[in-house]
């Protein structure tokens, strides 16, 4: 079987350009909440305090104040769930996107349906909280969460049906025997 170049499959290139964006992310903003606050560098602890300043995210900021440990607890759980398998999902998901592997679709769907569930109570909090920021902040929030939330539901229905063809082929095929 001949292997179709990344750029000639646009879905699978959105797909593959959003995990290399997404690991600098996590890496550098989202998973400091998990970080012990003594091992994270002074570059870091100024970039979060930009950001908030910047936007004022109420769950990165809630998080900084200690309310992973109340209110937000959910948004603490959303974070070990991107530490221990959206993360690791990023780096796998590159490697068989990049091969064209087939095999990369059931975890690409997991992957997908998993942080599109975890995205969207995370948009809807920034809804409720909106007196807290200016429109220009919420404007610009909203367009760093909402692609976070759109692409992986698109990943999510997109892998559904191609794992959905794969197997509707292969029942075919087996009857056919």
């Amino acid at each position: 079987m001949i292997r179709v170049p990344l750029i000639a499959r646009p879905l699978d290139f959105l797909y593959f350009c959003f995990f290399l964006i997404h690991i600098p992310a996590s890496l550098l903003l989202d998973f400091q909440i998990l970080y012990p606050s003594a091992y994270v560098p002074s570059f870091l602890q100024a970039l979060r305090q930009w950001y908030i300043g910047f936007t004022a995210d109420p769950l990165i900021a809630g998080a900084v104040r200690g309310d992973i440990n109340g209110e937000l607890v959910w948004f603490g759980c959303f974070t070990w769930l991107e530490l221990l398998f959206q993360f690791p999902t990023f780096f796998l998901g590159i490697r068989g996107l990049w091969k064209g592997s087939h095999s990369t679709y059931v975890l690409t769907l997991a992957y997908g349906a998993s942080t599109a569930t975890t995205t969207l109570p995370c948009i809807f909090y920034i809804l409720k909280e909106h007196s807290r920021m200016t429109p220009e902040q919420q404007i610009i929030l909203l367009s760093s969460y909402v692609p976070f939330f759109v692409i992986p539901l698109l990943m999510a229905v997109d892998m559904g049906f191609r794992v959905y063809n794969i197997v509707a082929s292969a029942e075919a095929k087996r009857k056919i025997e």
